[in-house]
C-alpha cells in the first residue's frame, strides 16, 4: 500500500469511527430536541468551530465567498438544509443501525447522479449492483423487529434518511471541484456557514417547542458531539478524503460504518440485529460493492 493510500485509509477509518458515534449519540439528541432546533444548535456550534479554526490558520474566507457564493449556497442547501432536516428528523423516528445502513447507499446514489448527468454509463454489473442494493432496502423496510411488524414511524424515518442520503450524494458530487480548487478546510467552512445562514430561519421555528428542563444530559452530549465531532472533525476528514480520491471511492470507503454502528447499538443500547437487517445489510453492501468493482 502506497503512502497516499495508507493516508486515505487512516482518514476514512477515523471518519467511519466518528460516524458510528454520530448515529448512536445523535439518536439521543434527535429523540430529545425538536428537529429544527437541534439542527440550528448543531450548525451554530459547527460554524463557530470552523471560524475559530479559520482564524487560527489565517484563512481568507470572505473574498472567496463573494466570488463563489452561488456554488457554496448550493453546497450549504444540500449538505446542511436538506440533508440535516431529513437526517435528524428521520433519525428521531428510526433506529441507528437502519440509518447507518441507508447511508451506505451513498456511492450508489453518487453513481445514479453521474448517470443522470451523462458522466457515466453503468454496464450490466453496475446495474445489477444497483438492483441488489435497492432490493436490500426493500427487505429492510419490509422486515420485522423483535417486537413484531416494523412500526410505521420507523418506515417514515427510513424514507426520510433516504432523502438525506440523496442530498449527501449530491453534496459529495458537487463539492469535489470546490475542495480541489479552494482546499478542504476553506471549502468545508464556507459550505457550513452558507448552510447555517439558510438553516437559521427554519431553526427558529423549532425554538418554541424546546423545553430545556426536559432535555437529559446525554442529549446535550449528543448535541455537542454532532456539532464538533460530526460537523467539524468528520466533515474535514470527508473533504480531505475528497481531495485524494474520486467521490465514488470516498463513498464506498464508508461501508464499514453500518456494521460498526449495528454492533455498537447492540453493545450499548441492546438493539437486536434482526434477520431483516442482516439480510438487507448483505444485499445493500453487496450491491454497493458490485457498482464499484
Amino acid at each position: 500500500m502506497g503512502q497516499r493510500n495508507l493516508r486515505f485509509a487512516i482518514v476514512m477509518g477515523l471518519h467511519t469511527f466518528i460516524s458510528a458515534g454520530t448515529f448512536l449519540l445523535g439518536k439521543t439528541a434527535a429523540d430529545a430536541f425538536p428537529t429544527l432546533a437541534l439542527g440550528l444548535f448543531r450548525f451554530a456550534i459547527a460554524g463557530a468551530g470552523f471560524l475559530v479554526l479559520a482564524g487560527l490558520r489565517g484563512l481568507e474566507l470572505w473574498p472567496l465567498a463573494r466570488v463563489q457564493w452561488r456554488s457554496y449556497l448550493l453546497a450549504g442547501f444540500l449538505g446542511v438544509v436538506v440533508n440535516q432536516v431529513a437526517f435528524l428528523g428521520g433519525l428521531a423516528l428510526t433506529v441507528p443501525s437502519h440509518a447507518a445502513l441507508l447511508y451506505a447507499l451513498t456511492p450508489t446514489f453518487v453513481l445514479l447522479l453521474a448517470w443522470a448527468r451523462g458522466q457515466e454509463k453503468p454496464g450490466p454489473q453496475k446495474l445489477s449492483g444497483l438492483a441488489l442494493a435497492f432490493s436490500g432496502v426493500v427487505v429492510l423496510l419490509s422486515g420485522r423487529s423483535a417486537a413484531g411488524v416494523l412500526p410505521p414511524n420507523w418506515i417514515l424515518g427510513d424514507l426520510m434518511v433516504l432523502v438525506a442520503v440523496l442530498a449527501w450524494a449530491g453534496y459529495t458530487v458537487m463539492s469535489r471541484p470546490l475542495v480541489q480548487r479552494d482546499g478542504a478546510q476553506r471549502a468545508t467552512t464556507l459550505s457550513i456557514l452558507f448552510g447555517l445562514a439558510l438553516f437559521a430561519p427554519l431553526g427558529l421555528f423549532g425554538l418554541p417547542r424546546l423545553v430545556l428542563a426536559t432535555i437529559p444530559p446525554m442529549a446535550w452530549v449528543g448535541l455537542v458531539y454532532l456539532g464538533l465531532m460530526t460537523s467539524v472533525v468528520s466533515y474535514l476528514l470527508w473533504f480531505h478524503a475528497l481531495s485524494m480520491k474520486e467521490p465514488s471511492r470516498v463513498a464506498i470507503a464508508t461501508n464499514g460504518q453500518p456494521v460498526a454502528t449495528a454492533f455498537l447499538a447492540y453493545a450499548f443500547y441492546g438493539q437486536p440485529i434482526t434477520p431483516a437487517f442482516a439480510v438487507g445489510a448483505v444485499m445493500v453492501l453487496g450491491g454497493v460493492l458490485l457498482t464499484q468493482l
